[in-house]
């Protein structure tokens, strides 16, 4: 006997969807035809119906806990037993996460103002050394200004003697 999944769901009394979901979460052997389609035999079938009694038990046992609850816990009960104790630990993992994320970020902050630091130190004894050779630059021009004024006045001299004669 071979059955589809839809017939296999109708006999079940759930949706083909169900019993898709079922044969994953469960690893249940199924063959396939050539469409790609689950075909379920007499073996899968019991054992799809024996996973459809535990589902249903326990669905029948989280409703009457439910019911259980509902008529012990009032709201504020219900918000203090469970929920204040998993908004406390969020709230402290929170401020946690905050507090680490301030110390990265002066981490990061002190790096980068060493790192300024060092750079300006640096562009500092550069521009001595810029004007350390400005300054023997403007010392040798100058004394070749001086040697050069030296040299053409005593040649305007020399020269003005020599032509002096001739004239």
């Amino acid at each position: 006997m071979e059955l589809k999944t839809s017939s296999v769901a109708k006999r079940l009394g759930v949706s083909p969807k169900t019993i898709q979901r079922w044969v994953k979460k469960y690893e249940i052997p199924c063959k396939k035809n050539e469409a790609g389609h689950y075909i379920f035999d007499s073996e899968t079938l019991a054992l799809l119906e024996q996973i459809k009694f535990e589902q249903g038990a326990a669905l029948e046992e989280c409703e009457t806990e439910e019911e259980n609850e509902k008529n012990i816990l009032c709201p504020e009960d219900f918000f203090s037993t469970h929920l204040q104790p998993h908004l406390n630990e969020f709230t402290s993992r929170f401020q946690r996460i905050e507090r680490q994320l301030e110390q990265k970020a002066d981490e990061v902050v002190s790096v980068q103002l060493l790192q300024h630091r060092r750079e300006i130190e640096e562009l500092h004894s550069y521009i001595r050394q810029l004007e350390q050779r400005i300054s023997l630059l403007e010392e040798t021009n100058e004394k070749r200004e001086a040697d050069d004024s030296l040299s053409k006045k005593q040649k305007r001299r020399g020269v003005g003697r020599i032509i002096g004669l001739f004239v």
